[in-house]
Order: C-alpha cells, then sequence, then structure tokens
C-alpha cells in the first residue's frame, strides 16, 4: 500500500446530503473491479516505475477517488510522485472569497459536488519545471481543471512537458487544460462526455473511449475509467 489508505478513502460512507460520487458504492460495482483491486491488490511489481518522477497538478475541487487513485496507484509501484499546487490565492474585497489559512499547504477535494477533505500537497507551482519530471497528469473534478486552466504557469508546464516529449496525461474534465495549453489540435483525445465541444473546437478528434492515446498526450473520460488510464500512462513510462 501507498501513503493512502483505502479506509481513508471510504471513511465518508455516510447518508448523502448533497448529490455526490460515492467512492465506496463505486468500489462495489462489478464493473469497476479493476479500480477496485488497484486498492485491494498488491501490485505484482512493486519497483514498475522506480526512477520514474511524476508531477500531478491540482488545485482545490478536485474529485478525490482520481487524485488518490493516481497517486496510490504510482507511488505503490515505486514512482517518485509530487502533488504539485498553485499557492493559496487571493482575491480583492468586493469578490467576497474567503481562503481558510490550511490552504497554504493542502487543497480541498470533492466528491463530486460534496466538498470531501484537504490534502497535503509535496511542491508549489513555481517551484517545479517540466525538467523535474518524466510525466505529468491532470485529475479531473469541474472545480479543479477550472481553477487550473486559467493559470498560466500550468499551461506553461504542460507545454513544456509536450515540448520535451513528455507524458502528457489528464482525466474527465483535466483535458480542458490540454486543450487551453494548445496540445489537442490535431490530436485523437477523450474528456468528460458535456466537454465534447470543447475539445472539438481545440481542434481535437474526440474519441468515446475509456482511454485514448496520441503519441504521449493520454485522455479519459470519467473516474470509471481510471484503471485503463493509469495503466496507458505507466506504459508511456
Amino acid at each position: 500500500m501507498s501513503q493512502i489508505s483505502l479506509n481513508a478513502l471510504l471513511a465518508t460512507e455516510t447518508s448523502a446530503a448533497v448529490p455526490r460520487l460515492s467512492a465506496a458504492e463505486m468500489l462495489r460495482a462489478p464493473e469497476n473491479r479493476e479500480i477496485y483491486d488497484i486498492w485491494t491488490q498488491q501490485p505484482s511489481n512493486p519497483e514498475a516505475y522506480s526512477g520514474k518522477r511524476l508531477a500531478v497538478v491540482a488545485t482545490d475541487g478536485v474529485e478525490e477517488i482520481e487524485l488518490m487513485t493516481v497517486l496510490h496507484f504510482f507511488r505503490s509501484r515505486g514512482a517518485q510522485v509530487h502533488l504539485i499546487a498553485p499557492k493559496k490565492p487571493s482575491f480583492p474585497p468586493m469578490f467576497g472569497v474567503q481562503i481558510p489559512a490550511v490552504r497554504e499547504t493542502h487543497i480541498l477535494t470533492i466528491h463530486f459536488i460534496e466538498t470531501a477533505g484537504w490534502i497535503a500537497f509535496d511542491k508549489l507551482l513555481d517551484d517545479v519545471s517540466a525538467s523535474d519530471y518524466d510525466a505529468v497528469i491532470i485529475p479531473g473534478g469541474v472545480w479543479n481543471p477550472d481553477s487550473l486552466r486559467a493559470d498560466t504557469h500550468v499551461l506553461d508546464l504542460v507545454r513544456e512537458m509536450a515540448k520535451q516529449n513528455k507524458v502528457v496525461a489528464a482525466i474527465c474534465h483535466g483535458p480542458w487544460i490540454l486543450a487551453d495549453a494548445g496540445l489537442l489540435k490535431g490530436k485523437r483525445a477523450t474528456a468528460w462526455w458535456a466537454t465534447k465541444n470543447d475539445l472539438t473546437n481545440a481542434g481535437a478528434t474526440y474519441v468515446d473511449e475509456p482511454v485514448v492515446v496520441d503519441g504521449k498526450i493520454i485522455t479519459s473520460r470519467a473516474p470509471t475509467d481510471l484503471a485503463p488510464f493509469v495503466t496507458a500512462v505507466g506504459a508511456q513510462l
């Protein structure tokens, strides 16, 4: 197991007060057996990605099961994985936005619409560069990529990773960032179904498949596609 436990992921198994994504219900579904196995079975090769360096870029509003599964999968197989986040934002008083102090060191995860919990990140976005990593992975959750796509540091990082022919991967709404970075023009790609027009407007050929690999660009549609997504990223590493 990695630093993240299955019990922690399932700790919020209570009655839903708001629309949410239940990790427990997802993992119980027979269709998601491969994701369940990622969390419950020891990897056949715990050193499969030893020596590989991965940047997982996320901010507040990241879908918890997507973030946690990506971190767990690669850390439990020997990769050095850093969760990287933009620094705590600030807003003029006129917007009325309040950011708690914990955001200096943590980002807030979600279960669809329901807020979940705070997870500590490893590095600030300002302190990393493309040369530090072999791959960059962007999980979804609508709020998370919608914030990241407006951050020039994020766009510059994924562009430079692509320029250096390194793996650039995104799942769910995460491909928004690749679209805004100009990386999907002429590429086959997928994402959350509602973002199909965003991808096609960015010049991609949208493909409704669990995972789409076009060169070093890897995209997936939804949390239910996590198993083929991480497997595809691993294959490129």
